[in-house]
C-alpha cells in the first residue's frame, strides 16, 4: 500500500542546455554546389578528366583567396537513371564520393568547384573507386580549361526535316528571327 499524503519524488535537475558544435563528419553546406549556376558555371569551362565509368569536372572558384584564408571546395554529383537503375545504389554512391571529399580531396580542391558524372555503375570495390576518383581530379587539375563545345545551327538548319528536305511553309509561316 502506499501512503497517498506523501510527495512525489524530485525530479531531477535539468541538464545544462549548452549549444552543440557542428560535428567535423559531416558534409557542409558549404562545401555543396546548390543550383543551376554553380554547375553551369563548372559545365562552361572547366577542366575535364575522363574514364569508363566516370568524369570529373573542375574549375577554379571566382575569389579563391577570401580575406587571407583559402576557400574550401565545393562538390557535386550527378548520377542518372540510365547510369544507375536504383535510387537507393545512387544516393549510396552520392554518400560515398562526398565521404571521400570530405576525408581526402578537399586540401587538394581547395579553391576548385568539381562535378563527379557518373556514366555507369563503378562496382562494389570502393578502393578502387576512390583510387579512380583521386586520380581522375589530379588528372583534371593537370590539364588545361577548356570551354564547352556548343554546336553552332546554320541558318536554316532548324527548318530541316531528318531526310534533308526543307519544311513546307505556308504565306503566314515566315521565317520570324
Amino acid at each position: 500500500m502506499t501512503d497517498s499524503s506523501s510527495p512525489p519524488p524530485p525530479l531531477p535537475p535539468p541538464l545544462p542546455q549548452t549549444p552543440r558544435k557542428p560535428s567535423r563528419s559531416t558534409f557542409r553546406p558549404s562545401a555543396r554546389l546548390h543550383d543551376d549556376r554553380d554547375y553551369s558555371r563548372v559545365f562552361n569551362r572547366q577542366q575535364k578528366a575522363a574514364s569508363r565509368s566516370l568524369v570529373v569536372l573542375v574549375r577554379p572558384r571566382a575569389h579563391p583567396q577570401e580575406r587571407g584564408r583559402t576557400v574550401v571546395g565545393r562538390l557535386g554529383v550527378m548520377i542518372s537513371v540510365k547510369a544507375v537503375k536504383t535510387a537507393v545504389r545512387r544516393h549510396q554512391l552520392k554518400r560515398w564520393v562526398r565521404e571521400l571529399f570530405r576525408l581526402r580531396l578537399a586540401g587538394i580542391l581547395a579553391g576548385q568547384d568539381a562535378v563527379v558524372m557518373f556514366r555507369g555503375d563503378p562496382g562494389d570495390d570502393h578502393r578502387a573507386l576512390d583510387d579512380e576518383i583521386a586520380g581522375l581530379v589530379t588528372r583534371a587539375l593537370a590539364s588545361s580549361p577548356q570551354p564547352r563545345q556548343v554546336p553552332r545551327q546554320r541558318d536554316g538548319q532548324r527548318d530541316r526535316q531528318p531526310d534533308g528536305q526543307q519544311k513546307a511553309r505556308g504565306p503566314d509561316q515566315g521565317d520570324r528571327r
